[in-house]
Formats: C-alpha cells, sequence, structure tokens
C-alpha cells in the first residue's frame, strides 16, 4: 500500500525545524521530498555533536527519508536548476527570512509565475502584515513574544526558561502540513494552486488557545493586569508564581478545575490525575474516599484533601488504583524514559532507523495511523549531504558536462563528484 502523498513531489528550501519537519511529515505519507541545502549544508549539519561529518541529531531527526541537492540560490547559474525544480514540483516549502525569500526569488508569485499549480508553503516568524512582519525570529524569541514562554511556567534562575522542547516550531510546522493537505485537496478539486502561510507566532498562539478568550463585560480586570500590574511586578522581579497569584486574585472567576485536574505528590513522586469531567471526578473521589459532596460542591477541599491522601502511598499504587476505577491517570515520567517504554514501542512512535554514516538512530516515527494509505512505509534515514545532486540533475535534463559546469562554477555540490586531477 502507498502514502496518501504518494505522487507528490515536494521541494524544500528551509533550515532548521518549520519547513523540515513539515516536509518530513509529508515523506511519511509518501511524498517524494527533494530537500535544497546551501553548499556548507544546512545549519544543523554544523552543529557540536557530530556523529559522522555532517550528521547531528538535531538534523537527523527532521529530514527522514528526503533527497539532497545541494545549490548555492545566490549564484547566477544556479537559476536554471532552481527553475527545473520548481517546474516538477507539487509543493515547494520555504521557511527563510523575508528578506532572503524576495532576494532569491522564491517568493509565491516567482514561484507561481513558473508553475501555476504549485502549492507554495511559507512560515515566517511573525506573519505576512503588521509592524513585525519583515523581522527575522526563532523559536526562543517568538515563544518569549507571544506569552508561551510564560505560560510554560518554566523558570530558572529567575528567568524564564526555554527547553528542548521548540513549541512554537513544531505547532507551525503541523500548522503548516495541515495547510498544504487542505490545499492539495482544493486543487485536486479546481485545477488551481495556492499560497499556504503560517507563522510561529501563530503556531505559539495557537497552542496556547485555552487561554485565548477575553470576553467583553467579563474580563476587564485584565485591563488591570496588564497596564498596571504587570509592569510593577517585572520592576519587582517578581516570580512567576507571584504573578500568577496576583492575577488569580484580579479574576472574579478564578480557575477551579486543577483541584482534581493537575499534578499531585506521591509517596515517591508524583501522577497526574485527568478528571476532568464530573463523572471522573465523582470516580475519582470514590477511588480515594472522599466524600462525593465535597467533589461536587467544594473543589478546593477536595484539592486540599487530594494533596493530603495522595503522599501516603507509591505513585504505581495510585496508578492501579486510578486505572480500576477509569480515572485517567499517569506517573510523571522523563523523556528519556520513554525511548525504552514498552508501550511507546509497541505503538511504534519511536522507531530505529539504520544511517549510511552516523549508524542505527532511534528517533520520532509518525503517531499519525491510517488504514488504507498508511505514513511511514520505507522509513528511510535522512539523506547524506548533497547525495543526490548528481541523480536529481539528471532526471531535470542536465547531462554529466552540464553537472560538471555546475560544480567547476560553484553553482552546486555533488557529494559524490570525483575530485579534479593536480
Amino acid at each position: 500500500m502507498q502514502g496518501p502523498y504518494a505522487d507528490i513531489t515536494v521541494v524544500e528550501f528551509g533550515q532548521f525545524v518549520v519547513a523540515p519537519f513539515c516536509a518530513q511529515m509529508l515523506a511519511d505519507a509518501g511524498a517524494r521530498v527533494i530537500k535544497v541545502e546551501p553548499p556548507t549544508g544546512d545549519s544543523y549539519r554544523s552543529w557540536a555533536d557530530q556523529l559522522a561529518p555532517g550528521e547531528t541529531r538535531p538534523f537527523l531527526i527532521k529530514n527522514r527519508g528526503k533527497e539532497s541537492i545541494a545549490i548555492n540560490l545566490g549564484h547566477p547559474e544556479a537559476a536554471p536548476v532552481v527553475r527545473a525544480l520548481i517546474e516538477i514540483a507539487d509543493v515547494v516549502l520555504v521557511n527563510l527570512s523575508p528578506a532572503a525569500i524576495k532576494r532569491r526569488g522564491l517568493d509565491y508569485d516567482a514561484v507561481a509565475a513558473i508553475n501555476p499549480k504549485v502549492i507554495y508553503g511559507a512560515v515566517t516568524a511573525y506573519g505576512q502584515v503588521g509592524p513585525e512582519a519583515p523581522l527575522p525570529g526563532m523559536d526562543v524569541v517568538v515563544q518569549a513574544r507571544s506569552g508561551l514562554m510564560s505560560s510554560l511556567a518554566a523558570e530558572q534562575e529567575g528567568l524564564a526558561f526555554h527547553s528542548e522542547v521548540q513549541v512554537a516550531d513544531y505547532t507551525a510546522a503541523m500548522l503548516l502540513f495541515g495547510g498544504i493537505g487542505a490545499a492539495l485537496y482544493a486543487r485536486e478539486r479546481s485545477g488551481v494552486g495556492q499560497c499556504v502561510q503560517t507563522s510561529l507566532l501563530g503556531g505559539a498562539l495557537a497552542i496556547q488557545n485555552n487561554a485565548l478568550a477575553h470576553v467583553y463585560g467579563h474580563d476587564e480586570w485584565r485591563h488591570e493586569f496588564v497596564d498596571a500590574q504587570l509592569p510593577a511586578l517585572r520592576k519587582q522581579r517578581a516570580t512567576h508564581d507571584e504573578v500568577e497569584q496576583v492575577r488569580r486574585d484580579l479574576r472574579p472567576d478564578p480557575p477551579t478545575h486543577t483541584a482534581h485536574y493537575g499534578v499531585f505528590a506521591t509517596a515517591d513522586g508524583s501522577i497526574a490525575l485527568g478528571a476532568g469531567s464530573a463523572p471522573a471526578r465523582r470516580r475519582l473521589a470514590a477511588a480515594t474516599g472522599i466524600a462525593a459532596a465535597i467533589a461536587d460542591a467544594d473543589p478546593m477541599e477536595f484539592g486540599a484533601q487530594l494533596k493530603t491522601l495522595l503522599v501516603e502511598r507509591s505513585s504505581a499504587d495510585w496508578v492501579a488504583l486510578m486505572r480500576e476505577n477509569e480515572v485517567p491517570v499517569a506517573e510523571v515520567r522523563h523523556v528519556d524514559e520513554l525511548f525504552f517504554d514498552p508501550h511507546v514501542e509497541a505503538e511504534g512512535i519511536l522507531t530505529d532507523y539504520e544511517h549510511e554514516t552516523a549508524g542505527r538512530y532511534r528517533a520520532l516515527a509518525t503517531p499519525i495511523r491510517m488504514s488504507a494509505t498508511p505514513f511511514n512505509l520505507a522509513r528511510a534515514a535522512s539523506p547524506c549531504f548533497a547525495a543526490h545532486t548528481r541523480p536529481i540533475l539528471s532526471e531535470l535534463g542536465f547531462d554529466a558536462a552540464a553537472l560538471e559546469q555546475l560544480c567547476e562554477a560553484g553553482a552546486v555540490v555533488a557529494a559524490d563528484r570525483p575530485k579534479p586531477e593536480g
């Protein structure tokens, strides 16, 4: 069986996370993905943790199942190669800076002039309009700008902490993946290509959707918080917990669901309880011996009693008891434990890959399951740098002499090009 995008060709002009990860998901779905790298390679290839020359963990996990061609986009002799790639593309993905996109002739109007049916996917830091649209940005910057870093609540040495979890990047990648799919579906019906755009800011706000509701007439307290309290708290170097306490005190309807929907200490660690519905809350009360009337009428008292009870037994005991009572529960785990987790292995969310030079590694597979057109059939590793320059150029109609000329001029790089004699 073939994947849902088995007849789709994707040309990726992208580095770092969003376009590469989106393209990797398209490859998982069966698309042919041609990754265009600069002559020095994708930026992640030069990171410090070299597994083999030009191969690093960040590159391996975002470029699986692709072909690699290296092109100097600023070289005048590269233009015919870029044009030929665009001509065969169903999808073109770009996540260069807005200025670089325009400078390289990779904006939507230029690409659509070559291939009117193309689906063009672009990601920027802040979108296409507004005063900050031209600015560059990275995940850490946009997490700060969007409030996401504050929402995640992690702190280190008195400052908001940015972890390896690049939430804005990966959310934007998944938004772009969904938009590309919708555009391909629309093209099947209309025959018309189009531009699909998203931003890191959009991804960072989308993932905070639970907090994004300002109801006029009910949420006027927010003006006092934003205009007066926050500036004063920042001058005082207030902690995240101190800021949130002020916010809760200002709100006329502070949230109470965290009394039975959150993380609790146990005798040997911590567990997360997800008794989000009234029936689950009552099952939780029954499992712990807390009166149902308290669970229904006094959530704060319910939460206080839970905290007292749960520290008396181990996480494993509570997990077993909660599962018996159909209360959503899990022990709080470290991400490193997931590499060897029996359920994760059985589900195939992580799997092993064989790389030509980096060797065997375990990484994310696809979490999407489709019965008739399954994802991730080949499970191919990421490509070696410029490994496909020669076969791709040959496919595009460039003969051996033309390839040598392009290499000599510095317009392209071919990994298998013989070294010049002498």
